[in-house]
């Protein structure tokens, strides 16, 4: 009975446990679908959160954005404007940049320099223009003449050594420290009018003169060194010049210059002590070049009127009364006959007036002239040239000039050169070899006949 009842109980035991089971199990499902909306919610609670965070930063952002564009607004900042018709303006820096290996007797002995200037002269230049409207514009340039060999300006008393001490002729033209001495000029210029400048400038005249020979401005042998000796003025200070526009091939340059602008009213002693006057027409006077084209055929003709800048009067012996006068003409031209370009020149002119012949005589009347012809090979050029010098002062200091040359175009505006010339003078004269603007040594000696050679490379930017 012991046993009935115990099997009795833990029936009722293991019934209540399996009841507690099946109720625990029946109430799970309640209990998970309350956890789950209980995590909805706060999600949402979350996600509203976000949104009311994001919505205050932005609004902040907004706010703070506002206050610096009215700052900003309070402060008046400059702005930088466009400068009216700055389109229409240029400005161009160019130059060349030529070095050589020369060796020259001069009188001397054989001797070999590194030099600057053989083909042409070496030089660094800027050009600016601005449109003005209605065809006109503005324009403007300086250019220095340089010696790379030395590192010099202009000619600025150039002295690196004993007879060697000034610049080979038409390159280096200047005096003193001036570092534009090739050219510096402003003004104005227009396409039917033509161009008016005023500064230091290049004379018509010497202008023409590469029209003239084969070898231009440079290379022993052109006849630019010697024949702009009749007095014809080169570069001048203080002038104005007018360039006519071209008409059916022909165009003008016309300068005039007013000279040293010596501010005197009389007849004055140039320094303390010198044996030279000056007055306020020292250098004044003017040069008419006229220039024509077509084709294959090129002309030139030029004359020039200038006085002289000082005049000589010794303590002793004879004195000139005033100043003497520069006056001449030339003519030349080449033509092109494709094969081989021949090119000529003839110039002459006085210096005179004011007992000038009598006192000074130097080139007081001269004449020259050459003949010379460039040979085209592709891109190899060969150059001639011969030029003949009468001085018929009393002093007579006649010379022959004969020259060799050849160029190679390495390069778009590079060029490989070589030269020779010979300088032969009379009994009298003493004119040295000259180039592109080396400088060149000094023949001291009368009679004797300097001569040159040379190899080197011009660039050109």
């Amino acid at each position: 009975m012991q046993h009935g009842k115990f099997l009795s109980q833990r029936k009722r035991t293991l019934a209540a446990a399996l009841a507690g089971i099946l109720g625990s199990a029946a109430a799970m499902p309640a209990l998970a679908d309350t956890e789950i909306e209980a995590l909805k919610r706060e999600l949402a609670e979350q996600k509203k959160l976000i949104e009311r965070l994001l919505t205050t930063q932005q609004a902040q952002q907004e706010a703070i954005a506002k206050t610096k564009a009215e700052a900003l607004a309070a402060v008046k900042v400059p702005t930088k404007e466009p400068v009216a018709g700055q389109a229409d303006s240029s400005l161009t820096v160019y130059g060349v940049a030529d070095v050589n290996i020369a060796s020259m007797d001069s009188g001397f002995g054989q001797k070999t320099t590194f030099g600057s200037g053989g083909l042409s002269s070496s030089r660094l230049g800027v050009k600016g223009e601005r449109a003005l409207g209605d065809g006109w514009k503005a324009v403007g340039l300086a250019e220095a003449g340089l010696l790379l060999d030395t590192g010099s300006v202009g000619n600025a008393a150039v002295t690196p050594g004993v007879n060697n001490s000034s610049a080979s002729s038409g390159g280096q033209l200047g005096n003193g420290g001036q570092i534009f001495s090739r050219q510096v000029y402003a003004g104005l210029a227009s396409d039917r009018w033509g161009s008016f400048t005023i500064g230091r400038q290049y004379s018509g005249s010497y202008a023409a003169v590469a029209m003239g020979n084969a070898m231009g401005v440079g290379l022993y042998g052109y006849s630019g060194s010697i024949l702009p000796a009749v007095g014809m003025p080169t570069r001048v200070n203080n002038a104005f010049v007018y360039l006519t526009p071209r008409l059916n091939g022909f165009s003008g340059h016309f300068t005039y210059t007013t000279g040293s602008e010596n501010n005197v009213d009389k007849d004055t002693t140039t320094l303390p002590g010198a044996a030279t006057k000056t007055n306020d027409k020292a250098g004044r006077g003017l040069d008419l070049a006229l220039t024509y084209t077509s084709g294959p055929f090129n002309a030139m003709a030029s004359a020039w009127d200038v006085y002289n800048a000082s005049y000589a009067v010794p303590a002793s012996g004879a004195a000139e009364t005033g100043l003497a006068r520069k006056t001449g003409w030339q003519l030349g031209g080449s033509y092109d006959f494709g094969a081989v370009k021949l090119f000529g020149q003839f110039v002459t002119g006085k210096i005179s007036g004011s007992n000038y012949e009598n006192v000074t005589k130097a080139l007081s009347k001269s004449a020259g002239w050459s003949v010379s012809a460039l040979v085209p090979l592709g891109k190899h050029r060969v150059y001639a040239s011969y030029t003949a010098f009468d001085d018929k002062s009393r002093l007579n200091k006649d010379a022959q000039l004969v020259g060799l040359g050849y160029s190679y175009d390495l390069y778009a505006n590079t060029k490989l050169y070589a030269g020779w010339g010979k300088m032969i003078n009379n009994e009298n004269a003493s004119y040295s070899l000259a180039n592109g603007g080396d400088l060149v040594g000094n023949v001291t000696t009368r009679g004797f006949d300097p001569e040159g050679y040379m190899a080197g490379v011009n660039v050109a930017f």
